[in-house]
C-alpha cells in the first residue's frame, strides 16, 4: 500500500446524505476536511479564504455547478478536483477539459475508488506545479537573457569591448557590488536611457 501525507480536502455536494458518505471516506484515508459544503458559491468562497489540497465536488449546485466553480477558482489559483457525477453528467464531465478536473467519480461512489482517486489527483497536481514553475523559470532565464544580451551591447558600443570582454566586466561589477548580474545589465539600460533623455532634452 502506498503511502502518502494528510491532505485538507473541501468536499461539496448538494446531497447531504453523499456529502457525509465522502466525508466519511475521505477520513477513513487519513484526510483532513477542510469544509464540506452544498454549493458552488460556497466553494469559491472556501478557497479564497483557504485553498485546500485538493476539491471534491459534486456537479448540480443550486446555484454554479461544481465544475463552474473550479474554473473560477481556476483562473486565480488552480486547485486540482475530483468530480462526484452521476452516470447521466458523465458526459458533461468529460467534455470539460480542465486541467485541474484531474478525476471523477461515478455515483453512487465507492470507498475503495476514492483513494487511489486522491493519490493519482494529488501526483498528477505536483507534476503540474513543477511544470508551471519551469516554465516560469523558463520565462525568467530568457527575459534576464534579452537585459544581458543590452546590456553587453550598450558596453560594445560606449566602451569599444568585444562581445566576451563586455560579459567579463558584467561580471566583475556584479561581483566586485555583489549583486546579481541581470540588476547590474538593467542598470545599465537605465542609464543609458536617462543619458539619451538628457541629450534629447
Amino acid at each position: 500500500m502506498v503511502e502518502m501525507e494528510s491532505l485538507q480536502i473541501l468536499i461539496a455536494h448538494s446531497n447531504s446524505e453523499t456529502l457525509q458518505l465522502i466525508r466519511k471516506a475521505v477520513l477513513k484515508q487519513g484526510h483532513q476536511i477542510m469544509g464540506a459544503v452544498q454549493t458552488g458559491e460556497e466553494i469559491i468562497q472556501a478557497c479564497a479564504s483557504q485553498l485546500p489540497d485538493i476539491v471534491i465536488s459534486g456537479v448540480r449546485m443550486p446555484d454554479i455547478d461544481g465544475i463552474r466553480a473550479l474554473t473560477l477558482i481556476g483562473k486565480e489559483t488552480p486547485v486540482p478536483g475530483i468530480i462526484v457525477t452521476p452516470k447521466s453528467d458523465l458526459e458533461l464531465v468529460e467534455t470539460a477539459a480542465l486541467d485541474h478536473i484531474m478525476a471523477w467519480l461515478v455515483e453512487p461512489i465507492r470507498m475503495v475508488d476514492l483513494g487511489p482517486a486522491i493519490l493519482l489527483v494529488h501526483r498528477r497536481a505536483a507534476e503540474f506545479a513543477d511544470l508551471r514553475k519551469e516554465n516560469q523559470d523558463l520565462r525568467v532565464a530568457l527575459n534576464d537573457r534579452k537585459i544581458i544580451e543590452q546590456a553587453k551591447g550598450i558596453l560594445m558600443k560606449t566602451a569599444g569591448l568585444d562581445e566576451g570582454t563586455a560579459f567579463r566586466q558584467l561580471q566583475k561589477i556584479a561581483s566586485r557590488k555583489r549583486t546579481k548580474l541581470v540588476e547590474i545589465a538593467q542598470a545599465i539600460i537605465t542609464a543609458e536611457g536617462a543619458f539619451d533623455l538628457i541629450q534629447d532634452g
